[in-house]
């Protein structure tokens, strides 16, 4: 294993995913799968359940080659894109059957503490805060109601998540790299661990 994924791959526990990401090297560098885990993220709009997983699709395509400069441009660019696609659906949604519409299929994510946060932000700061709401490790749903609710333009809405979220995935590339603990905060919870020393480097107390 080239270095960047040996340290990913020490800092996962002995589970299911450690033996996902093995099997996920044997495709993972081909130029097609920033794609797919891309669209993936899209369908996510409106599943939630799959950010978790994704982390480890989206890093395993990042590690893909050895984690070459154009591979993590070429991943986060597409998994951005494909979030904006997902939050384009919703707009359309909104525009279509209202906000409530979005209440209601997704309650949880409106009782969460990143709401008030998101409101204020954006509020505030229009079209920037919507990029720096995009940019964090949390859903979408809200800087979109938020934005429309503010009289945001659409194109300017999706503008804002496409470079929020590009943010979002470029330090993840880079979290990946060299401090791939860190992302327990981008949705992949319970199974990282702070990496272990390789044999022969443990400092002596």
């Amino acid at each position: 294993w080239p270095e960047p994924e040996r340290l990913f791959i020490m800092t996962l526990e002995p589970s299911s995913f450690k033996g996902w990401l093995l099997q996920l090297k044997a495709f993972a560098s081909s130029w097609w799968y920033p794609f797919v885990v891309g669209t993936l993220s899209c369908l996510n709009t409106f599943t939630i359940f799959l950010s978790g997983p994704l982390v480890i699709l989206y890093v395993a395509g990042v590690l893909a080659n050895g984690a070459k400069l154009q591979r993590r441009v070429t991943a986060a660019l597409a998994n951005a894109l494909g979030t904006t696609v997902g939050a384009a659906m919703l707009v359309r949604l909104i525009d279509q059957h209202g906000v409530e519409a979005v209440l209601n299929a997704f309650p949880s994510i409106f009782g969460s503490k990143h709401w008030d946060r998101s409101k204020e932000l954006i509020d505030m700061y229009g079209f920037v805060g919507t990029v720096v709401v995009s940019a964090m490790p949390i859903v979408l749903h809200p800087a979109v109601i938020f934005a429309l609710m503010a009289g945001m333009s659409r194109a300017s809405l999706l503008a804002a998540v496409m470079l929020g979220r590009t943010i979002k995935y470029t330090i993840m590339a880079q979290l990946a790299i060299g401090a791939p603990h860190l992302l327990r905060y981008f949705g992949h919870k319970g199974d990282i661990k702070a990496p272990t020393p390789p044999p022969g480097k443990r400092k002596v107390g």
